[in-house]
C-alpha cells in the first residue's frame, strides 16, 4: 500500500511544471474591454493550458506605437502592435527619433481586419463614386471622417489618399472636411448623415457595418492596385478582398488591403518562455478563437504569416517542431 501510495504522488509530482517552469509574464494591449484585452485574456488562457499554474497579466496601453517603447524598455515583456507600428519602430520613422533593434515575433495574432472606404450611397450616386481613384478625378465636397490621429489607420487611410495625388487641404479646398475620430464615433457620424464617408480597419461582419447599414444604404468603395502597392509597400500590408456576402453596400466584391496585429518581444528573453508561449497557443487555437466572434478564424497556420520583424528563436523552434515552417 505504501508502495502504491509513492507512486501516486510522484506521478502527480512529475504531472506538475516545476516553479522554474510556471510563466509570469506581463502582456501590454490597448484599451481596458477592447479586442486586445480579449486576446490578452485568450493568450492567458492558451498558457494556462500548455503550463499550468502560469499567467499572462494584460496590462492597458494606449496602443501598438506605445507598445513597442513599453517592450523596448521592459514595462512589458510581450505586445500586441499593428505590423506597421513595427515597421516605423524598427526603420525610427516618427515619432522615433531612431530604429529600434532588438524586437522579434512570436506570432501573428489575426489579419483580418481590412481597411474599410464606406460611402454614403446617395452621396456616391450623386458624384459618380465607385473607386478612389474617383475621389481624385472627381474633386468632390466629401465630408471624410477617419480614425484618430496617431493610430496606424489614421496614417494608412491618408497615404491611401496621398498616393492617388489627395491631400486633406485639397479636400477642405473642394469644400468638404476632414475629421479624425474613434470607431464608435465614426459609426454615428455615418449613421446621424453628418459625414459622406468614412474609412477605418473592422472586421468584415462587425456591429458597426449592421448599425450603419441599416440606418443608410452604403457604398463601398475599392482600392485601386497601385494606391494599395504604396501602402503595402510603406506599411507592410496585404492585399485583401470583401467578399460580396460581406459587403453591406451589396456592390460585390472589394480590393482592399489589410493590417497584421503581432505578438513581440524583445529577441533577449529567454528562449524557453517564447518557446512555451507558442506552443500553447499552436496546441490550444480554441483558447484564443473562442474569446471574440471576431477571433473565430485562429488558426495556428497564420501564426507565422508575417515578415516585418524576425520571430524569436524560442517561436521558430515551437514552429518548426509543429511541421509550421
Amino acid at each position: 500500500m505504501k508502495k502504491h501510495v509513492i507512486t501516486a504522488v510522484a506521478a502527480v509530482l512529475m504531472a506538475t511544471p516545476s516553479y522554474s517552469d510556471i510563466i509570469n509574464e506581463s502582456i501590454c494591449g490597448a484599451s481596458p474591454g477592447g479586442l486586445w484585452s480579449l486576446v490578452g485574456a485568450g493568450l492567458d488562457a492558451s498558457v494556462k493550458a500548455g503550463v499550468p499554474g502560469s499567467t499572462i497579466t494584460y496590462q492597458t496601453s494606449s496602443g501598438g506605437l506605445a507598445n513597442v517603447v513599453q517592450v523596448n524598455s521592459g514595462v512589458c515583456g510581450l505586445g500586441i502592435a499593428n505590423d506597421g507600428d513595427l515597421a516605423y519602430a524598427t526603420a525610427g520613422k516618427d515619432p522615433f527619433n531612431e530604429p529600434v533593434e532588438g524586437l522579434s515575433a512570436v506570432a501573428v495574432l489575426y489579419d483580418w481586419a481590412p481597411v474599410w472606404w464606406i460611402a454614403r450611397s446617395d452621396f456616391a450616386t450623386e458624384y459618380g463614386l465607385e473607386t478612389l481613384s474617383d475621389i481624385a478625378e472627381k474633386k468632390p465636397p466629401i465630408r471624410l471622417v477617419m480614425n484618430r490621429k496617431g493610430l496606424l489607420t489614421s496614417a494608412i487611410t491618408e497615404a491611401t489618399l496621398n498616393s492617388l495625388g489627395v491631400t486633406i487641404e485639397d479636400i477642405e479646398a473642394w469644400g468638404g472636411s476632414v475629421q479624425f475620430q474613434a470607431s464608435k464615433e465614426q459609426t454615428s457620424l455615418m449613421r446621424d448623415g453628418r459625414v459622406d464617408m468614412l474609412a477605418n480597419t473592422l472586421f468584415e461582419g462587425h456591429s458597426s457595418l449592421r448599425q450603419m447599414s441599416q440606418a443608410v444604404d452604403l457604398t463601398m468603395l475599392s482600392t485601386p492596385p497601385e494606391a494599395s502597392k504604396a501602402v503595402m509597400d510603406e506599411y507592410f500590408l496585404k492585399p485583401w478582398t470583401i467578399s460580396a456576402e460581406a459587403n453591406p453596400g451589396k456592390n460585390g466584391d472589394i480590393a482592399t488591403v489589410t493590417t497584421s496585429v503581432i505578438l513581440f518581444v524583445k529577441e533577449e528573453m529567454s528562449s524557453d518562455v517564447v518557446y512555451k508561449i507558442t506552443k500553447s497557443m499552436i496546441e490550444n487555437p480554441e483558447k484564443m478563437g473562442s474569446v471574440s466572434k471576431a477571433m473565430g478564424r485562429f488558426s495556428p497556420n497564420g501564426m507565422v504569416d508575417q515578415s516585418v520583424v524576425p520571430f524569436h528563436p524560442g517561436a521558430l523552434q515551437a514552429y518548426k517542431e509543429a511541421g509550421l515552417m
